[in-house]
C-alpha cells in the first residue's frame, strides 16, 4: 500500500509558479565593509541572483561576501554571532560566499525574505553590483484566488497577508515554514487546507499530503507520524504527536466534506480509523485519554483536559462524515462520544469554580481548556459561553502562545455564535502583527513580547508559518467585516 499511496501523492503534485522580482537600480560600488539593503516590497519564497563587475580594473581575486536573507526588518541588523536558541543554526538564512569572477552569480538555496542584506567582507579592489532578481515559487495560483469583498479596513489588510502567508507556504506541499522546517506537519496541513479551500481551492495539493501521511509509517498503537520529508526524497518523520495524528482524521473529513471525493476517504479510510481508534489504546483508567500532545508552545502548560477535547472533537467530525456515506461502524463511534463527553464533564469539570480545573492537570486554569472542551462539544450554549469568556478574560489563566493555538480560540467562538468578539480577538492577535508590520503572519506572537520563542532565541523563530494563515478562513467562510 506504501506505493500505491506514494503513487497518487505524485499524481497530485502541483505544478510550481515562478516569477522575477526584478529591482531596477544602478550598479552599486562598494568596497570592503560596505552594506547594501535590497527591499523586495513583500515577503518572498524563491532565489536570487546579482550580476558582480569591476570598477576600476579587474577584479583579480575573489570578492567574499555575507548575503543575509530577512523576512522583516528586525533581522536586518541581529547579530547572529551570539545566537543561543536550541535549533540548529544552519536555518539561520545568511551566507558568506566567494564570487571568483565577474557575472551573474545565482545562489542555489531557496529563501523566505522581504529583506536582503549584502556586506562585503574582502575584496581587492571595490566591485560593482547590479541586475538583482529574485524569482518567487509557490504552487498557489494568484490568479485563482477568490474574490472577497471585505468592509472592514482592519480585517482586509489581515486577510491580504493571510493570504500571502498561505501563498509562500504553498510549495510542493503544504510547508510548515519556507525558512525553516520546511517539511510537512498534520497541525499546519489542516489549517493551510482550510485557508485554502476559502482562496486558491487547489484540492490536489490537499490530497497529496494526505496520501503522502498514509504512506508514512505507523506506531504499535497505529498512531499516524506528525510530520515528513517528501524533496528530494519521501523519508516520514520520527515524532508521533498524539493530537496530530488525531487531527489527520479531521483533515481527511475536511477534505471530503469540501470535495465531495468519495474515492480519496474511502482509499484513506483505513488510516484515518488507524488513527481514531489508536486514541483508545491511550486512554488511562478514568476513560480519559493520555498521551504526548502538543496543544500550543506554552510553557508550563498542563495538557490532558485539552487533549481530550481534541479527541472528541475529531469523534464529532469522523461520525458526521462516515455517517453520510453510510458507514455502518458510526455507531460504535457515536456511543463513544457520548460517552466521552460525559465522563470529560464529570472528571474534568470543576463546578464549583464553573471551570475546566482539575487535578489531571495539577488544577491549572487555561484557556486551552476550555476552548477544547467546547470544540469537543462537552459544554455548550450559555454555559459554555461563560466558561470561555471566564477563561479569555482572567488575569489567572493561561493563554495561548501561537496562532495555531489562537485559531480554535476563534473557532471556539465562533462555535458559540460570539462572532463580535471573535472579530475582536482576529484583529488583537493577528492585528497586532499587521500593526508590527507584518507582510506575513509569524509562527509565534505574545502581545507585548516580541523576543518570545519556544526555542530560546528569537531570531531563529519563523516569520512565515503555515498555522497562521487561518484569518482569512474565518473572514471569508463566516463573512467577517462584510456587515458594517
Amino acid at each position: 500500500m506504501k506505493e500505491y499511496f506514494l503513487k497518487k501523492a505524485e499524481e497530485n503534485l502541483p505544478e510550481i509558479k515562478k516569477k522575477e522580482i526584478v529591482i531596477n537600480v544602478e550598479p552599486i560600488t562598494l568596497g570592503v565593509g560596505d552594506t547594501y539593503i535590497i527591499d523586495l516590497g513583500n515577503h518572498h519564497v524563491g532565489y536570487f541572483s546579482f550580476k558582480m563587475w569591476y570598477v576600476d580594473g579587474y577584479i583579480d581575486a575573489p570578492v567574499r561576501m555575507a548575503v543575509r536573507f530577512c523576512e522583516t526588518n528586525t533581522e536586518i541588523d541581529d547579530d547572529y554571532s551570539d545566537y543561543k536558541g536550541g535549533l540548529c543554526a544552519s536555518w539561520l538564512q545568511e551566507e558568506i560566499i566567494n564570487v571568483d569572477f565577474p557575472g551573474v552569480y545565482n545562489m542555489p538555496r531557496r529563501y523566505a525574505a522581504r529583506y536582503i542584506k549584502i556586506s562585503i567582507i574582502s575584496a581587492p579592489k571595490a566591485c560593482a553590483l547590479s541586475d538583482f532578481v529574485f524569482e518567487s515559487v509557490t504552487s498557489a495560483d494568484v490568479d485563482k484566488l477568490i474574490p472577497f469583498d471585505i468592509r472592514d479596513l482592519k480585517l482586509e489588510k489581515i486577510d491580504k497577508v493571510a493570504v500571502n502567508t498561505l501563498k509562500n507556504c504553498m510549495q510542493r506541499v503544504f510547508e510548515d515554514g519556507p525558512k525553516r522546517d520546511r517539511r510537512l506537519w498534520i497541525g499546519d496541513l489542516r489549517l493551510e487546507a482550510l485557508a485554502n479551500y476559502y482562496t486558491f481551492n487547489n484540492s490536489e495539493i490537499v490530497k497529496r499530503c494526505l496520501y503522502l501521511f498514509a504512506a508514512t509509517e505507523r506506531n504499535d498503537k497505529g498512531a499516524i507520524v506528525s510530520h515528513l520529508y517528501e524533496n528530494p526524497i519521501f523519508v516520514s518523520g520520527d515524532w508521533y504527536i498524539s493530537d496530530y495524528s488525531l487531527l489527520y482524521v479531521c483533515s481527511l473529513c475536511d477534505y471530503y466534506n469540501h470535495t465531495g471525493d468519495e474515492e480519496t476517504f474511502k482509499d484513506l479510510y483505513s488510516v484515518a480509523r488507524s488513527a481514531m481508534d489508536a486514541a483508545e489504546n491511550y486512554k488511562d483508567d478514568y476513560g480519559i485519554v493520555d498521551g504526548g500532545a502538543f496543544i500550543d508552545w506554552c510553557p508550563g502548560l498542563y495538557n490532558k483536559t485539552a487533549f481530550e477535547g481534541i479527541y472528541l472533537y475529531t469523534l464529532d467530525l469522523w461520525c458526521q462524515t462516515i455517517k453520510k456515506l453510510n458507514y455502518t461502524e458510526v455507531d460504535i463511534y457515536s456511543k463513544r462520544l457520548e460517552e466521552g463527553r460525559n465522563i470529560a464533564f464529570e472528571m474534568l469539570f470543576n463546578k464549583e469554580k464553573n471551570a475546566f480545573i482539575n487535578k489531571f492537570d495539577e488544577n491549572q486554569y487555561s484557556v486551552h481548556s476550555a476552548v477544547w472542551m467546547v470544540l469537543g462539544g462537552v459544554v455548550s450554549g450559555e454555559d459554555a459561553k461563560k466558561i470561555l469568556l471566564n477563561a479569555l478574560d482572567s488575569e489567572d489563566s493561561v493563554k495561548p502562545k501561537t496562532p495555531y493555538m489562537h485559531h480554535y480560540v476563534v473557532d471556539a467562538l465562533i462555535t458559540l455564535g460570539l462572532i463580535e468578539r471573535a472579530e475582536e480577538y482576529i484583529k488583537y492577535i493577528w492585528g497586532g502583527m499587521v500593526d508590527d508590520g507584518a507582510d506575513t503572519f509569524f509562527e509565534i506572537y505574545v502581545p507585548n513580547n516580541p523576543d518570545f520563542s519556544p526555542y530560546g532565541d528569537r531570531k531563529i523563530n519563523s516569520m512565515c508559518h503555515a498555522w497562521s494563515c487561518t484569518p482569512t478562513y474565518f473572514i471569508r467562510k463566516y463573512g467577517l467585516g462584510y456587515d458594517l
